[in-house]
């Protein structure tokens, strides 16, 4: 889903990205803060100042969205879940699970804790604006308040009973839990979903057409992704079904072409040239330990002068910057834990930590592409 991300670090050990989107929703905010809110909340400053106060506001609130996530992985390592990355985006974050919840109360408490987290913040804010409007200048005052008020406001979407909302995965849960079938609960789940995004777009189009709003164009936003996830959701979920006891060991490729690391990337390339078809491959250093992935990609970004000295190795992205998992992981998991590009990215899959062979975007795409037909895949099928 989130193929064009700009990393920001690691907090609390996830590694933490920036979805393009989220950079267009930090300058609507300031924009907005900037040219209309805070003008009417605190006038009299100059546009400089106006312009820095909602450019640090909409950092906050991007901070506060960082926070909402890292609530989910909180909960999630206290049941025992893995956490890939979180990604931040226009309508929010996605803390990446690599497990899904074992339980509907797990499920239900990992959602639960994103909108209390917000609501928490926000009444910090707005009480933190009130305790010192006398003693601070207004505008700094009124960027906390909107912070504040931003983040009611987050929770209150948040908790809208549509996936992939916090909402739709407590109410999820909770149909879980009463019938105890996750597959069954998701579909419940993607019809509210569908239903609740189409009368939110078409109020965000009376709001438009009616009353001249520009609001509604958040509106008709929200409505469509919310119907574009809940059909998203009706189509993994037979898959994941259908999916649901094949191992990661039967549809990978158990003899990939492998990149030595030690290899200057000219000596690679050439190599690569006159072998197969891969466009990705794993890296493997000389005592055999596996370091990573790399792509014919990443091998054109080193300049013409330096590929003769330059190595593998020092151009591969790393384990810990690609999905590693064992033979005997389960592929609906997987599909809940990656998103493949062609041409760019690997599944490298261990056993006795060694490498037993990778999956890539083609390999998956076969797998779902046999289960929607019906047929499970099996490793003689492949390869």
């Amino acid at each position: 889903m989130f193929c064009t991300a700009l990393p920001l670090g690691r907090w609390a050990g996830i590694a933490v990205r920036a979805h393009w989107s989220a950079l267009v929703m930090l300058f609507l905010i300031a924009d907005l803060l900037a040219s209309a809110a805070l003008p009417r909340a605190a006038p009299g400053a100059s546009p400089g100042w106006y312009w820095v106060t909602g450019a640090l506001t909409a950092a906050g609130f991007l901070t506060s969205l960082l926070l909402h996530e890292l609530s989910h992985v909180a909960v999630a390592r206290r049941h025992g879940l893995g956490v890939k990355r979180i990604t931040l985006w226009m309508l929010g974050g996605a803390a990446e699970l690599e497990d899904e919840p074992a339980t509907p109360g797990a499920d239900f408490r990992i959602a639960i804790a994103g909108p209390i987290a917000s609501a928490l913040i926000g009444m910090t804010g707005l009480g933190a604006a009130v305790l010192v409007a006398d003693v601070v200048p207004p505008l700094p005052v009124s960027g906390l308040a909107w912070i504040g008020v931003g983040n009611l406001l987050l929770a209150v979407v948040n908790l809208l009973p549509a996936m992939p909302l916090d909402g739709g995965r407590m109410l999820r849960a909770a149909v879980w839990s009463r019938r105890g079938d996750r597959a069954r609960a998701g579909t419940v789940v993607g019809r509210f979903g569908q239903v609740l995004g189409a009368a939110l777009g078409l109020a965000g189009l009376a709001q438009l057409l009616l009353f001249g709003s520009f609001a509604g164009l958040w509106l008709i936003l929200l409505g469509w992704f919310l119907i574009f996830a809940a059909q998203a959701e009706f189509a993994a979920g037979p898959l994941r079904d259908r999916l649901g006891g094949v191992r990661v060991g039967e549809i990978m490729n158990p003899s990939p072409t492998v990149a030595p690391g030690w290899w200057t990337v000219d000596t690679f390339a050439e190599h690569a040239a006159s072998t197969g078809h891969d466009r990705v491959f794993p890296v493997l250093s000389f005592d055999g330990v596996l370091i990573g992935v790399v792509s014919l990609g990443d091998l054109i970004r080193v300049p013409a002068d330096a590929r003769r000295v330059t190595t593998v190795a020092d151009v591969a992205r790393e384990d810990r910057a690609v999905t590693v998992v064992g033979v005997d992981a389960h592929v609906s998991e997987l599909m809940n834990r990656v998103f493949l590009r062609h041409g760019r990215d690997l599944v490298l899959v261990t056993e006795s930590s060694a490498l037993a062979g990778v999956v890539g975007a083609d390999d998956l795409a076969r797998a779902v592409e046999l289960a929607t037909l019906g047929h499970r895949p099996r490793a003689s099928d492949l390869r």
